[in-house]
């Protein structure tokens, strides 16, 4: 499993997110202070933004894809 810490501030960041698991195939969720959205979902996460300090954690990768996903996610980066 990975985790990342993730500033997620508008529809865009959601956007973003949802583009970068839809080109590496992945699933994960989205959680902070109890709330735990889909990375996928852009309309049922954005009634929590602003999520100042989640955590995305992803279960479903292929380890030859961790560094090219960590680049992906570090312009989201807390």
């Amino acid at each position: 499993m990975l985790n990342y810490s993730v500033k997620l501030d508008s529809v865009k960041d959601l956007i973003e997110l949802k583009k970068i698991a839809n080109k590496f195939n992945i699933k994960g969720t989205i959680n902070q202070n109890g709330f735990h959205g889909d990375l996928r979902s852009v309309f049922s996460n954005l009634f929590f933004l602003p999520l100042d300090d989640a955590v995305i954690k992803i279960e479903d990768y292929r380890d030859s894809q961790v560094n090219y996903i960590s680049e992906a996610i570090s312009r989201l980066s807390a």
